[in-house]
């Protein structure tokens, strides 16, 4: 196995290991007799505003870190290699702009926020040092990326992060510490990780810092300032399109409606798992496919992404929508986080469009039409945006739901209309229909089978009944050729193994 493999696999346990820690951790917290909605809400609006600080304070230097990693190493000594001192200042400069412009707010923040959301405003400025760990985190852990530390960057990220989490909310469950002290010690979450992560460059002789201006980035300063203001721009689109119904929530509601909010995000959250290393490994085959103007291949792709992560997408979704009432009450959450189920319901439809349009995005980030995704990402977040706004005043936590179905509908239309316009590429088949009716038939009959049924029993009859009508339908009606090759090889392989 190459080096590229056993390193992608080890990314990957970390990735799901810690997937299934910050699922203990949202269990923890919603439980109706261990945290408040309030206070869950609390958490994740930390979360939003911390990368919001992160966004306005990093200035690019996480992308011109990635980008010019290699020209420095190849160009400069070691201790003249000043890639990491440049991206600190920069990014410390950008900081201090922030954190003056977050005081400045204070007062805005205590009229908006004071009266739905007090907790907010009381733990307002311990987010400020939140946002200042994950911005120096973030740079830390793309230089350590470019040191060829990628797993260390998963372990880190994906696991440890969470089992510091994990840690003070048992600390808090079990009464060592109150809820002050809780957040306290979560707003330094990234303190933890960015500690374990200079000791170890440290370790390996690996960290380098230099303040003093290099050749290269004399050399390079006009493409190093471009790329600087370009992806300023993008990231602060792409993290305030990510914050909005959060920050629209505690401000028009009140915190609690944040954390329902959350919890229905984090559900959808796990159909997108399955999609997440199938988009990844698409990107340098497209880029590969656009490099040779191999059309066919770009279109193979097109379609065959579309279908599989539809099938995906539906199946999970309807295997959550089936038990949303019925785990809830089980596992003990707080009641009032049914209010989620339709909020669920909406961004789940969301995801399904989105992930049943295929990779669309992608194949478009890596054509000579890249500037096209940077505009349409632009056009979703000015929907998004004031939709999310007006229909929380009217809808209430349905708003921003309402308002995501609209945004990104429109959003992959236009990216579909365009791939079809330029290169007359589109990701449907007869197949699409097929398996939306596959999996609307498994959820009608799973759903009268077990719609008597309460608990633990309702939920593994209406997930058993669900799974053998699905899967072997969706494997007769070949919808997708690489999912039965799969299943066909793992016969093989069973009947080989007891033969």
């Amino acid at each position: 196995m190459s080096q590229i493999r056993k390193k992608s696999l080890l990314a990957s346990i970390w990735t799901y290991t810690g997937f299934l820690i910050g699922a203990l951790n949202t269990y923890f917290l919603t439980h109706k007799n261990w945290f408040s909605t309030d206070q869950n809400g609390l958490t994740r609006s930390m979360i939003e505003i911390s990368q919001l600080i992160f966004a306005f304070s990093c200035l690019g230097t996480p992308t011109f870190l990635f980008k010019f990693f290699p020209y420095y190493d190849d160009n400069l000594a070691p201790k003249k290699n000043d890639i990491l001192g440049l991206s600190l200042m920069i990014a410390t400069g950008g900081f201090i702009c922030t954190a003056l412009g977050f005081y400045c707010l204070e007062p805005l923040v205590i009229k908006k926020f004071s009266f739905h959301s007090q907790l907010l405003v009381d733990f307002y400025f311990w987010i400020l040092p939140m946002g200042f760990l994950v911005l120096l985190y973030n740079i830390f852990d793309t230089y350590s990326i470019g040191k060829g530390k990628g797993v260390l960057s998963s372990l880190l990220k994906e696991t440890i992060l969470r089992v510091y989490t994990l840690t003070i909310i048992v600390l808090k469950i079990l009464g060592y510490i109150d809820f002050e002290t809780f957040v306290q010690l979560f707003s330094l979450q990234y303190l933890a990780i960015l500690i374990i992560l200079i000791i170890l460059l440290k370790k390996e002789n690996k960290l380098f810092l230099s303040f003093k201006i290099s050749k290269v980035s004399y050399k390079y300063r006009k493409k190093i300032l471009a790329i600087l203001l370009l992806t300023f721009f993008t990231v602060i689109v792409a993290v305030l399109r990510q914050s909005i119904d959060g920050l629209v929530l505690a401000a028009k509601q009140n915190l609690g409606k944040v954390g329902i909010f959350g919890l229905a995000s984090y559900m959808v959250s796990l159909i997108q798992v399955p999609s997440r290393g199938m988009i990844a490994i698409t990107y340098p085959i497209l880029s590969r496919a656009w490099k040779d103007k191999n059309l066919p291949e770009i279109q193979r792709i097109y379609g065959r992404t579309s279908i599989n992560m539809l099938g995906y997408s539906l199946f999970f979704f309807f295997c959550i929508w089936l038990n949303f009432e019925n785990g809830i009450q089980f596992l003990n959450i707080n009641p009032d986080y049914l209010e989620g189920k339709w909020v669920f319901f909406m961004l789940g439809i969301v995801t399904i469009i989105e992930l049943g349009t295929g990779v669309n995005g992608q194949i478009i980030t890596t054509s000579n039409y890249w500037t096209f995704e940077l505009w349409t990402s632009l056009l979703l977040t000015i929907l998004i945006i004031p939709l999310s706004y007006f229909l929380t005043v009217k809808y209430g936590i349905m708003g921003p739901a309402i308002a995501n179905l609209i945004s990104f509908t429109i959003y992959n239309s236009i990216r579909i209309y365009f791939l079809w316009y330029k290169f007359k590429m589109q990701p449907f088949s007869t197949k699409t229909i097929e398996v939306i009716f596959i999996s609307l038939l498994a959820y009608g009959i799973s759903f009268w089978f077990t719609k008597n049924m309460n608990g633990i029993y309702a939920i593994i009859s209406s997930l058993f009944v669900f799974t053998i009508i699905y899967v072997p339908l969706f494997y007769w009606r070949n919808i997708s050729p690489d999912v039965k090759q799969l299943m066909e090889s793992m016969f093989a392989r069973f009947k080989k193994n007891n033969s």
